[in-house]
């Protein structure tokens, strides 16, 4: 009896070494297709942040600098950033907001304004809003990197090259 045993605890052993390989390899597939896919897009919510296509009211609030900015209402295009200081993803797309709204051609503002971030209903940071010359929003949502900054402006300019086509059908 004692034999059998020990061949049943041999081939169970190896049977944990081979599943084992196979989660590894699993693994690895699934990093490569992430690799592939790329970076995800920014995640638009309708109901969160401010409605699509729609004016928020214009309000008075602070910049990350300490200035004081009025949010809203008709005036430059703007590319607004909802940031906090304790968020660590706010540090690492912060810097290139600039970079992004002037190559875009918007103003940049970064904002660390609570009392705004309610009044908009912004769910977290950083979110971000890209505004129209009229102080429309034309495109919105929760971003994590460069490119999903890139990807907001982008539809937002989309957007606004739509509306005269459908106001034309």
């Amino acid at each position: 009896m004692s034999g059998w045993w020990a061949a049943a605890f041999i081939a169970q052993w190896l049977l944990v070494v081979v599943l084992a390989a196979v989660v590894v390899a699993i693994a690895r597939q699934v990093g490569t297709l992430h690799l592939r896919l790329g970076p995800r897009g920014a995640l638009e919510v309708d109901s969160e942040g401010p409605s699509l296509g729609e004016a928020p009211p214009a309000m008075p609030a602070v910049d990350d600098d300490g200035r004081r900015v009025l949010v809203g209402g008709p005036g430059e295009p703007r590319l607004v950033l909802f940031s906090s200081p304790t968020c660590s993803i706010c540090t690492e797309v912060a810097p290139g907001i600039a970079a992004a709204a002037s190559a875009a051609g918007l103003t940049p503002m970064i904002l660390h304004d609570p009392d705004l971030e309610r009044v908009y209903a912004v769910p977290g940071t950083p979110f971000l809003l890209v505004m129209d010359g009229a102080g429309v929003v034309r495109a919105k949502g929760t971003v994590n990197n460069l490119e999903q900054v890139e990807g907001l402006i982008d539809l937002a300019f989309r957007r606004i090259e739509e509306v005269p086509e459908r106001r034309a059908s």
